[in-house]
């Protein structure tokens, strides 16, 4: 990760880089804001910098905009640290169980998984969905004694190839407070050449004793112009929408991408939608079972969030019905004929059933249902009810 790869963030860097050319590099650090602030990111491009046989400078303008300074991206060090896989680059994450396994585990058991999902997300990624990455999302994780025992081992020996050894900890609020002692300990007397990057969402969870070990490193929001200027090299996507997007995000990439792929899913959602409410009027079964074939080829995950979107859209229909009020965000089926007349069939005569007939189902496929049983199913009872 160099630093040019880094979303906004530039006064913040060129700080970072003027620090490590001067040689007043502390020990141990904490970069602490939102993950789509960039705050692992960071930690990792200051770390290859750090290493890096032959760093760039560069002469600028306008530092709000420009890098004073980057790694080279070429040489065996830099290489290595964007596959995050150099033998003096030390990672230590929250983990838990896995079903396959039921014996007590520590970050080094997951570092397969975690490069990769750190790679595939250019280290923009948040806890939750790297935990429905490993499979264990229902579980909470920490960093437990085995981890620190591991920092404690890998410290201790001498570095391989570069001069210094980095330790990188995310979401270091997760320590578990029996942990907490051997980290510590390590802090106050750290091996020679050893560098920490703590990681953190919320400060205010980190106990105060580390706290006070570290020099604190805070990681604002990325301004609106960055996150524009992001969005505007994704496929797809219109000058109104980058707008609405980089307001709705709040300087937080990964909540703009977020955003995009909800986009992305409503506008297929909206599309089948339309065309399963028009085949409910006719009931023409081959068209039907077309429809329900392409549903029931959707993981249960996707059918369910479609599901919802079918119940948020029934309810929006019956409120401009009963209201006249029009929530247009909800009520934009990309066809302005269906948007004026379909709303018109949801009165207070069906929609109590609509409702209960669509939790029905929700319960159905989360208990894994035959979808394409259930859908036809549902999609009978929806057809009475719109005739009534």
């Amino acid at each position: 990760m160099q630093f040019k790869d880094i979303i906004g963030q530039r006064p913040l860097i060129n700080k970072l880089t003027q620090i490590i050319d001067s040689g007043r590099i502390s020990h141990a650090q904490l970069f602490y804001g939102k993950n789509g602030y960039g705050s692992l990111a960071l930690a990792l491009a200051y770390a290859q910098y750090l290493n890096c046989e032959n760093r760039e400078h560069y002469n600028i303008i306008d530092e709000s905009t420009q890098l004073r300074a980057d790694s080279c991206g070429v040489c065996p060090s830099c290489k290595k640290y964007q596959q995050l896989v150099h033998s003096d680059l030390h990672f230590i994450f929250p983990n838990t169980t896995v079903k396959s396994t039921d014996k007590d585990t520590s970050s080094k058991d997951y570092m397969a998984e975690f490069r990769s999902y750190m790679i595939e997300n250019n280290l923009y990624a948040r806890l939750e969905p790297f935990f429905e990455y490993l499979g264990v999302e229902k579980k909470q994780g920490y960093i437990n004694v085995r981890d620190a025992n591991e920092i404690i081992k890998v410290l201790n020996l001498k570095t391989y190839e570069s001069k210094y050894k980095v330790m990188i900890i995310w979401m270091i609020e997760k320590l578990n407070i029996s942990a907490a002692p051997k980290l510590l300990k390590i802090l106050e007397e750290p091996t020679e050449n050893t560098i920490f990057l703590l990681v953190s969402e919320n400060q205010d969870k980190i106990l105060a004793t580390i706290r006070s070990r570290v020099q604190m490193v805070p990681i604002k929001k990325i301004k609106d112009y960055d996150v524009k200027q992001f969005l505007a090299t994704l496929p797809n996507i219109d000058n109104q929408q980058i707008e609405n997007i980089a307001q709705a995000a709040e300087g937080d990439i990964i909540e703009a991408l977020n955003i995009l792929e909800q986009r992305d899913q409503d506008l297929l959602f909206a599309e089948l939608f339309v065309t399963w409410t028009r085949q409910l009027f006719k009931l023409q079964m081959h068209s039907l079972s077309q429809w329900v074939d392409k549903i029931h080829a959707m993981g249960r995950e996707q059918q369910k969030q479609f599901l919802l979107y079918a119940l948020d859209s029934f309810r929006a229909c019956f409120l401009k019905t009963a209201t006249g009020i029009t929530l247009s965000y909800q009520l934009d089926f990309g066809d302005e004929k269906f948007n004026n007349a379909f709303p018109r069939m949801i009165t207070e005569k069906n929609i109590e059933g609509i409702e209960n007939v669509i939790n029905k189902t929700i319960y159905a496929i989360e208990r894994n249902a035959f979808s394409k049983i259930a859908f036809m199913d549902l999609s009978f009872s929806i057809s009475k009810l719109l005739k009534k």
